[in-house]
């Protein structure tokens, strides 16, 4: 079983996985844009979530990932998966904005955190492996 990725699943892994990862973990585009409203080159929360969390499992399953990283990875997804990103507002629960999102405490430690979990990850696409 070989453990090299194909192109397209590479090109996958570094164009939108990994590149959602480091989103998610970079506060100065997040406050650029979710905060100073510049979304040139940057995505929304949700865009960012979904293209993180979609692959995430698929990703948790490939061999060439140790078993801290695999560990580490499924931690973020399910911090991701928890956080609340709708609050109370008038009786009925409604959406934050980008910009409260960015300012959340809670937020914050999982921007940390995916800070962590992109560099253990981020070399995985230099070298091209993963799992066929």
């Amino acid at each position: 079983m070989s453990t090299a990725m194909d192109k397209d699943t590479l090109n996958y892994y570094r164009h939108i996985f990994l590149e959602s990862l480091e989103d998610i973990s970079n506060s100065n585009r997040q406050q650029k844009a979710w905060m100073g409203g510049d979304y040139k080159d940057f995505n929304t929360f949700t865009e960012i979530f979904e293209s993180f969390a979609s692959p995430c499992e698929y990703v948790m399953k490939w061999p060439v990932l140790s078993d801290q990283q695999r560990e580490d990875l499924k931690k973020l997804y399910d911090m991701l998966m928890s956080y609340q990103d709708k609050k109370e507002e008038g009786g009925k629960m409604i959406d934050k904005t980008d910009s409260e999102i960015c300012q959340d405490p809670l937020w914050n430690e999982i921007r940390t955190f995916a800070r962590k979990v992109y560099r253990d990850l981020e070399p995985i696409g230099r070298r091209g492996q993963c799992c066929r």
